[in-house]
């Protein structure tokens, strides 16, 4: 309860710390997306999402491998890609999937958002 009013007082937000395991996965997703021929690529590049409005893969997988935690907003955001495409098994979903931080890291981020935006006021 005290996280809650600490929150509301001093504006802390509720980060999520970005564990090696997501850090691994959203390093290797970029490393093999370079790898591969245009058409095989898995994940929107940074233009291709602006263009459409949204984040890219590509920039949540930097982002990731570069911090070391994540504000609530971008742990639903993860959370709720996770659960958007959790269910997809081709090569590209599972790539895309990697590179915001893996199943593991979607499934913790769907929990904290779940978690803290129900305690949010």
């Amino acid at each position: 309860m005290l996280h809650i009013w600490a929150s509301l007082l001093w504006g802390v937000q509720m980060r999520l710390r970005i564990p090696g395991f997501a850090k691994r996965a959203a390093e290797n997703a970029l490393s093999n997306r370079e790898n591969l021929p245009k058409s095989q690529r898995f994940g929107m590049s940074k233009l291709e999402a602006k263009a459409e409005g949204i984040t890219s893969g590509v920039s949540r997988a930097e982002q990731l491998v570069s911090s070391k935690a994540v504000s609530l907003e971008d742990a639903c955001s993860i959370g709720s890609f996770y659960t958007r495409f959790k269910n997809c098994k081709t090569t590209k979903c599972e790539g895309a999937i990697d590179l915001w931080g893996g199943r593991r890291f979607g499934q913790m981020a769907a929990a904290h958002c779940k978690k803290h935006r129900r305690q949010s006021p």
